[in-house]
């Protein structure tokens, strides 16, 4: 249960950091780390055979620049092993919270904290939403599990400070906007792809009655143009975040929205090429994660399978964290085709939405079978919509793109469009807009 006097206390500390020097965050990172490495050590089997293995002590760990001693943990790796040995036997596992993905890579997996980390990790949410104009007394509307719903305290409700008030993924989109109507948010919250249903929902019912004064979303990455359509439908600016379950928030946009700001406080984000070396600024790499904050379950050198770039600029907002820029998509989501070719799924979206027929498909999905074949289901906005006219139009500008922007040989690929009624949500509530099933190779 949330223990509002923490909360508040992490919340006033992590807005502080903000504006700490580079030395100072530094040094708060090593501390931390050290703490975090010394627990995972002392208490958690899987990170003792780990260091063992790797001929690494915790006295070795004293840095941040001495993390790269340490191996790339993979969440195949921990799913692998028995929970009783991820867990810190400083703990019992009967207090603990039980957060579970929603398998959006493929694995899902089951996160362990406790009430102290749930707190910290509530107020570290809360800082960057702060820093983007909310309120505490605003009326906040979030899309997304409906046990969520749990996390705003009963206290919270009746003083009406921060409470978040949960529309169901699950519900049908008509009820969400009606629900969302009926609560005329300040703050309108969710997972992007769902916010992205919700935005194409209201465009085609012609309704204009929900006017939020700031939007957010997370959980799940989209392209800019989707982002600044959802910011159009609704009449607000739309505040990108990023994050996972294992980690939590790690990065999110301010209003200056120049890249994500990094939450280095609380997680370091390392950014690797194919062979587990860091990459320089402003090239692109996958974002490997150590939580600073994660005692009960530690996450050492985490491989989010997410890639992005870490930002040469600072942000005019005066915020000391650093920037990483656009975030490329999940590595199960990269299209790989016949020569090797890897094309980012934002670039293959933005094909898409550069044409005015985006307007006539109200949800797709793309599914890369293999290398020469490329599955497109498209669900249309209504029946009037020319099936073989969109299906035409589609085709020949996805071909016209991969092409002369990506140097694909479309020659050696398959395409086709599938028309459906229905393109379900992933179990966690997802969209997934590109899925495959090709190993990149990030090249």
């Amino acid at each position: 249960m949330t223990n509002l006097i923490r909360l508040s206390y992490y919340l006033f500390e992590a807005i502080g950091r903000l504006r700490w020097k580079e030395g100072k965050i530094r040094n708060y990172q090593n501390k931390r780390l050290r703490k975090v490495v010394k627990n995972a050590f002392e208490n958690v089997p899987f990170y003792k055979q780990l260091f063992r293995a790797a001929r690494v002590h915790p006295s070795d760990i004293r840095t941040v620049d001495d993390l790269n001693k340490l191996p790339i943990v993979r969440k195949s790796d921990m799913k692998n092993a028995h929970v009783d040995d991820l867990i810190s036997k400083a703990y019992d596992v009967n207090d603990l919270k039980v957060i579970r993905t929603g398998g959006s890579t493929g694995e899902p997996f089951s996160v362990y904290i406790s009430e102290r980390e749930d707190d910290w990790r509530k107020a570290n949410y809360m800082r960057a939403n702060i820093s983007c104009g909310q309120r505490p007394r605003d009326r906040w509307v979030a899309v997304m599990e409906a046990e969520r719903a749990t996390e705003t305290t009963h206290f919270q409700r009746r003083v009406g400070v921060f409470a978040q008030n949960i529309v169901p993924v699950t519900w049908k989109r008509t009820a969400q906007l009606e629900y969302i109507e009926k609560m005329n948010p300040d703050v309108l919250d969710g997972d992007s792809g769902v916010l992205w249903l919700l935005a194409k929902e209201a465009e085609l019912h012609d309704l204009k009655s929900i006017h939020p004064r700031i939007i957010f979303g997370s959980n799940e990455l989209i392209d800019r143009h989707s982002r600044k359509y959802i910011g159009s439908v609704f009449g607000a600016p739309y505040y990108d975040q990023y994050g996972s379950t294992e980690i939590d928030r790690s990065a999110w946009q301010c209003p200056e929205q120049l890249g994500y700001h990094m939450d280095i406080d609380s997680v370091i984000m390392q950014f690797v090429d194919e062979e587990g070396e860091e990459v320089g600024l402003g090239e692109k790499g996958e974002i490997v994660c150590t939580s600073l904050f994660n005692h009960v379950m530690p996450f050492i050198r985490f491989n989010l399978q997410d890639v992005g770039v870490p930002a040469k600029e600072e942000c005019s907002c005066g915020r000391r964290l650093p920037l990483m820029e656009l975030i490329n998509g999940r590595r199960n989501s990269f299209l790989v085709f016949p020569d090797n070719q890897v094309v980012a799924p934002m670039s293959f979206v933005e094909m898409v939405h550069a044409y005015s027929f985006v307007k006539e498909i109200g949800q797709y999905r793309v599914i890369q079978k293999r290398k020469d074949l490329v599955e497109i289901y498209v669900k249309k906005v209504n029946d009037s919509v020319d099936e073989k006219s969109l299906s035409e139009r589609l085709l020949t500008n996805i071909l016209k793109g991969l092409a002369e922007v990506e140097k694909v040989d479309v020659s050696k690929v398959r395409f086709e469009v599938k028309f459906v009624d229905e393109i379900p949500l992933s179990p966690g509530g997802k969209l997934n807009v590109i899925v495959s099933y090709v190993q990149s190779d990030l090249k």
